[in-house]
């Protein structure tokens, strides 16, 4: 984090700032800390953090703490738990450079070798868990001079090399050769990359039923090259003019979700970063990009979920000589009942209904007393066909009797983000975070559905992770909340869209200023088509978004009677990719100073919650009624994303 930026976050937290004295660190000391109540739920990694830097501060401050060991681990620890609560948090990096230069100043004060190598594990931390931060420039030098200080010639040369690869053309790269010198006069410098490559620094993946997103982070876009091989079948994609970071070099990620067997990068050429995705069974995928910050995107798609691929009848039982053992005998068993509480594979059967007992094939014959016959269960409802959508007649899914009971809530923005401010310095990402924890509740409790958000708390999640996390959990609707804003300070109402091309200006404008983190260019424009041309549940999304805005106009105009501004299309980069269908509701205008003091109250944010609950069970009553009664039987569970944590 750049010192620029910690004062920035210095500033909004109330707190003044020192530069500390540790070599290499763009840490800052705190020198006094400032109440932040406010902000600890918010953000309890940064809260954690500058605690931890006030107390450095502290020690530095007196000369009798300074002089024992103890005060000096107790601060150190203080770092350390910003790494582990919170080993997402942008605040990591700079704990663990803090954490390896204290190490090494106790390896001086206290004449501790054990210190010096603590310090190392600290930066080579740094630099293998965060391979994008720039600390690790800082990190990967002072590792170097700590194995100057202790004069081993191999470990000078190690680091020297290891600065050297991550960094050829570093600030330090000259001083680190001079090094490599020292370590092995006689062996050859490593030839310089040529110059203007792009790093490519991480991967990760996510994987659903049918789906698996690769995602790929480097400097810049890049020409790439990619085709389908075969024998065996894999995907290769050729990065121009990119070098592989030295965290990365011939890494193999496992996947084996039925899809992919792994991915692998490596260096192919000296200009060439190659990744081979492996696959199982995959009928195609789709390669496009993502910016701020530019990501290559992968995704693949199966012909059906892993689970029933890989899913096979049991093999016939067989003797000791290989031949089929004979059926057992069975006999008919009356007034036997299933227990159960009338959902599960067991419950279909009824009172008046025989089990049939393998294995028995006579009952004692013994006279036995007559024990009263337990009454008949009452019949289940007959099943209830779907409604029609509103063009008469019957999407795909309907055809096919599919229901939802998963839904993702994806409250937008959040973290370094804050979407739209109103005049009264209401935020988007705030207002619509509420809004989701409020709804959440409503779902499990009157619709007994299964819930996943995206986030709960006030951290950034990018956008292509955003659908990649409905995706990977199966889930079955995806609802995107945010709010609006326009130039104009009277414009209110309320919109939804799902994913298609814009069709009118204003959808335009919207959808320009929700993508705006992520502005892709006029290259990118084909694959971003494609993948939008490809979303085969474009129908339901229609139908959910029609069922979402009804449902808002009407709870929302009991308290407030806002315009209805109609369901629209839009090319929004967090409903792309979504295997399921989904929407982004527009809950009202942040930039009307009216609606903004409405935003503010609970009660209002609570019917915000309500009429939203309204549009989903509108829409899951049409779309499968029988198991919507199913799902009401009882309340389901929430789980939140594994969240990264945000500035």
């Amino acid at each position: 984090m750049s010192a620029r930026r910690l004062r920035e976050v210095a500033a909004v937290l109330g707190l003044a700032t020192a530069l500390g004295t540790s070599v290499g660190t763009r840490s800052a000391a705190l020198a006094a800390p400032a109440p932040r109540a406010a902000t600890a739920a918010v953000h309890p990694d940064a809260t954690l953090y500058h605690e931890a830097q006030s107390a450095e501060a502290r020690l530095r401050a007196s000369a009798a703490r300074v002089a024992k060991r103890t005060e000096w681990e107790a601060v150190v620890l203080r770092y350390r738990k910003v790494v582990a609560r919170f080993p997402r948090s942008g605040y990591c990096d700079d704990a663990l450079l803090a954490v390896g230069n204290l190490y090494r100043e106790m390896a001086t004060r206290f004449h501790s070798p054990r210190y010096r190598e603590d310090a190392l594990v600290a930066y080579r931390t740094l630099v293998a868990e965060y391979p994008s931060s720039r600390l690790g420039d800082d990190a990967l030098w002072a590792s170097a001079e700590l194995a100057r200080e202790a004069g081993d010639r191999r470990r000078i040369a190690d680091a020297a090399r290891a600065y050297l690869d991550a960094y050829p053309e570093g600030e330090r790269a000259s001083r680190a050769k001079k090094l490599l010198r020292e370590g092995e006069p006689a062996s050859p410098l490593p030839s310089p990359p040529p110059r203007g490559l792009a790093r490519v620094f991480d991967l990760r993946s996510w994987s659903g039923d049918s789906s698996t997103r690769v995602v790929i982070d480097l400097e810049r876009k890049v020409k790439l090259e990619s085709d389908r091989a075969t024998n065996p079948d894999r995907l290769w994609v050729d990065l121009q003019g990119t070098r592989l970071h030295p965290n990365l070099a011939r890494r193999v990620f496992p996947v084996g979700d039925g899809l992919l067997e792994q991915v692998r990068i490596a260096q192919n050429r000296d200009d060439v970063v190659r990744v081979v995705l492996d696959f199982k069974e995959v009928r195609e995928h789709q390669i496009f990009y993502l910016d701020d910050p530019t990501r290559l995107v992968i995704d693949v798609q199966g012909e059906k979920p892993p689970a029933q691929r890989l899913a096979q009848a049991p093999p016939a039982p067989t003797g000791p000589a290989g031949a089929p053992v004979p059926a057992l005998p069975t006999r008919r068993v009356d007034g036997m009942v299933a227990r159960g509480n009338g959902r599960g594979a067991g419950s279909a059967r009824t009172a008046a209904e025989p089990l049939t007992i393998a294995g028995v094939d006579r009952l004692p014959t013994s006279p036995r007393p007559a024990s009263p016959r337990p009454a008949p269960a009452a019949p289940a409802p007959a099943p209830e066909p779907p409604a029609t959508n509103r063009t008469g007649s019957y999407s795909l899914a309907r055809q096919l009797g599919l229901g939802a009971r998963r839904i993702v809530i994806d409250a937008g923005h959040g973290g370094h983000d804050p979407g739209t401010t109103g005049h009264g310095g209401l935020e988007e990402k705030d207002l619509v975070l509420d809004v989701a924890l409020r709804l959440d509740r409503l779902v499990r409790q009157d619709l007994g559905a299964d819930v996943i958000l995206t986030r709960s708390t006030d951290v950034f999640i990018p956008l292509e992770e955003r659908t990649a996390i409905a995706n990977s959990r199966g889930a079955d609707l995806f609802l995107s909340i945010h709010a609006n804003s326009s130039r104009n300070a009277r414009a209110r109402g309320i919109e939804t869209y799902f994913l298609n091309f814009a069709q009118d200006p204003h959808a335009e404008a919207v959808a320009a200023r929700e993508n705006a983190i992520s502005a892709a260019t006029l290259k990118d424009l084909q694959n971003l088509v494609r993948a939008i041309t490809l979303n085969s549940k474009i129908d339901e999304s229609r139908e959910f978004a029609s069922a979402v805005q009804e449902g808002m106009v009407a709870g929302v105009r009991s308290q407030n009677a806002v315009p209805d501004r109609g369901v629209h299309t839009a090319p929004f980069y967090v409903l792309i990719g979504a295997n399921m269908p989904a929407v982004l509701a527009e809950i009202a205008f942040v930039s009307n100073p009216e609606d903004e003091k409405r935003l503010k109250s609970p009660e209002y944010r609570e019917v915000l919650a309500q009429s939203l609950l309204r549009g989903v069970r509108s829409y899951l009553e049409a779309l499968n009624r029988t198991q919507m009664r199913q799902l009401t039987d009882a309340a389901r569970r929430s789980t939140v994303a594994k969240e990264r944590g945000g500035r």
